[in-house]
């Protein structure tokens, strides 16, 4: 089974492939712009493994939080792709992609230039609260250990992924994680 990995979320534009869920090929560009790079990308890697768009089997994409054009960009190309090549659609928050690394209750977090998206997961990787975002000034005196990282392990993700169910491409979702902030008078 061939797995196409999508992630757009921030600055970082990667993408992967897997068979049978062990990666053979990824491709990062650090880059602010996704809507050029993400697609030529994407053509680059199918083309130096030989493969087509219709061997793909299974789309991986992260959902967000994270850049708001960036997130859109992958889930758009996910929902288009699945949806016109028939290709199962699997997504998973960026978050909860770190949070795999860890066997425990943890709280993890990543960080932009005006605060941090968290996620508190159990140990089975579970989001336990909802997605939350704290400016830098709150998360100076936030009580609880957040742990940053970039580290995602996309064959972590496709076997945690393995045994969840598909996504509609029309019901995929980006996820945004902001605070609206309203002056009361």
């Amino acid at each position: 089974m061939m797995e196409l990995y999508i992630d757009t979320h921030y600055t970082d534009l990667v993408i992967a492939l897997l068979k049978n869920n062990k990666l053979i090929d990824k491709r990062v560009i650090n880059s602010n712009k996704h809507s050029i790079n993400t697609v030529n990308l994407l053509n680059e890697i199918l083309k130096s493994n030989n493969i087509g768009i219709d061997d793909i089997n299974l789309i991986i994409v992260i959902n967000g939080p994270g850049s708001f054009t960036g997130v859109r960009i992958g889930v758009v190309i996910a929902k288009t792709i699945g949806y016109t090549k028939n290709i199962s659609v699997k997504a998973i928050s960026y978050l909860q992609a770190l949070a795999l690394n860890y066997n425990k209750e943890v709280i993890v977090g990543i960080r932009d230039r005006n605060g941090v998206f968290g996620g508190k997961f159990n140990k089975e990787h579970e989001l336990i609260e909802d997605y939350f975002y704290l400016t830098n000034k709150e998360v100076e005196s936030y009580k609880e250990e957040i742990i940053y990282s970039d580290l995602v392990d996309i064959e972590k993700v496709a076997m945690f992924l393995k045994n969840k169910d598909n996504i509609n491409p029309h019901l995929l979702k980006p996820l945004y994680v902001k605070r609206i902030e309203v002056d009361h008078d």
